[in-house]
């Protein structure tokens, strides 16, 4: 398959050429994206106007390296409603493009919508390449060429769900950008914006690249993608990743909003960080203790943003604190951030305790400070009494940090011996945020430190 050619890469170089893929809703530019990119980075369903957002990723073609853009639907837009801010964001992606993709349908063929779209494209300086999707056979090349008459030269005939032309595609993108070297980036941290829906995740985002980089609507349930961004802060790299809220299975009624809630799980999976937004309003709903739960289950370093702030009236920040802790005993070792987008209060400030956590999780214990924690386990007058010992303690892991220590009988290990011995390494070392996992096992197999 053509899409197994091109793979994603993190580039120390920001100004790589961009390519925006733009045209009516249903065509086929999230397939004709995801066939690029080689995986299914965007969504991809039957229903029109499922991808709302830019979403960004960065490839390689045969040395070439190239930014490419998914863009929403274009539709005619009324003021006020969702489908005008899904236009300003196709506005700012064709702005910000070197190259456009403009993707028809060959099965519809041309329809009053790509006439207005193409009659934009043609008053744009940028070079607008026309493709006609779903050409899925020789035989069908013919339905190409009632697409001459949009005046934007000749079409190139493809099929995203096959992949037919898109290596011609590819290869004509290719031309004139010079081959480069990619590299991995400088160490950064990947954080995933998570909650419920609207509880201001998409505004956090904004707030942070001070632009409307997505879109923001008092709708819930805007945000359908999870969308990475790389951002620079503090001389730190970030990887922010906007997702869409996620619902409790029983309140999901729609096929995008399932899969958004899918995208989004998978973000928890795959970040270093996970902040987690609450409506400082509403406070600590069952559907924010259940993402929590969540992102500690992944063994996620974790941070909590009371967002609204600025709507909270009368309440000190720590009486605030004392309810979440008393609400989710979890959160007494998760730093809080009280944030506002509205006013940009302590937005900035949280990804530098974002950058702190991470630190945290990926912490290695020197073999040293082990042994000088074993030994003031082992005389903690609440082991010392029961005639315990434990016998080694060994580190096994990192993101988050994970621990072996050493008893004679694990049968002797109950909960409340597991509670103790996670809080007494807590006090013993900083894990402000990090999930602390520890094992008890009888011998330890491998080499100790």
């Amino acid at each position: 398959m053509y899409g197994a050619m091109v793979r994603c890469l993190k580039m120390n170089n920001t100004n790589l050429l961009k390519i925006a893929i733009v045209g009516r809703p249903n065509v086929g530019k999230s397939s004709l994206f995801n066939r690029i990119v080689g995986a299914r980075k965007a969504i991809v369903e039957s229903a029109s106007g499922t991808t709302r957002d830019r979403l960004h990723a960065q490839i390689r073609w045969k040395g070439k390296s190239f930014t490419i853009i998914d863009t929403a639907g274009f539709e005619s837009a009324a003021p006020g409603n969702m489908a005008e801010l899904v236009l300003k964001q196709i506005r700012i992606g064709v702005e910000e493009a070197d190259i456009i993709l403009f993707v028809t349908d060959g099965i519809a063929g041309i329809v009053p919508q790509d006439r207005e779209l193409a009659s934009m494209l043609r008053k744009t300086s940028k070079k607008v390449y026309l493709i006609v999707n779903k050409v899925d056979s020789g035989s069908d090349a013919g339905k190409t060429t009632e697409f001459f008459e949009l005046g934007l030269g000749e079409p190139y005939a493809v099929s995203a769900m096959h992949g037919r032309g898109i290596e011609k595609l590819c290869d004509d993108l290719a031309k004139g950008i010079e081959k480069s070297d990619a590299s991995e980036s400088a160490e950064s941290v990947k954080v995933a914006i998570v909650g419920r829906p609207n509880v201001g995740k998409s505004s956090y985002l904004n707030s942070i690249l001070s632009a409307e980089r997505v879109i923001v609507h008092s709708v819930a349930g805007t945000t359908r993608d999870s969308i990475d961004i790389d951002f620079k802060y503090n001389d730190r790299d970030y990887v922010l990743i906007d997702t869409a809220g996620i619902r409790h299975n029983a309140k999901i009624n729609e096929a995008s909003d399932f899969y958004g809630s899918v995208r989004s799980k998978e973000a928890i999976k795959r970040c270093d960080v996970a902040i987690v937004l609450i409506d400082g309003y509403e406070g600590l709903t069952k559907d924010s203790i259940r993402i929590i739960d969540l992102c500690l289950e992944e063994g996620k370093a974790l941070v909590i943003a009371v967002n609204k702030w600025d709507l909270v009236k009368d309440v000190e920040m720590s009486g605030y604190r004392d309810r979440l802790i008393a609400n989710m005993s979890a959160v007494k070792y998760v730093p809080v951030v009280f944030t506002s987008c509205k006013t940009g209060r302590n937005v900035k400030s949280s990804l530098d305790i974002i950058w702190s956590v991470y630190a945290k999780s990926k912490a290695i214990i020197g073999p040293n400070k082990l042994a000088a924690i074993l030994k003031s386990l082992n005389n903690d007058i609440a082991i010392s009494s029961k005639k315990k010992q434990f016998k080694f303690l060994v580190q096994d892991g990192i993101m988050p940090p994970e621990f072996i220590l050493g008893v004679k009988n694990k049968k002797d290990v109950s909960e409340n011996l597991k509670r103790f011995v996670e809080n007494f390494f807590r006090k013993s070392c900083d894990f402000e945020g990090v999930p602390v996992r520890i094992r008890f096992e009888i011998t330890w197999k491998k080499d100790v430190p």
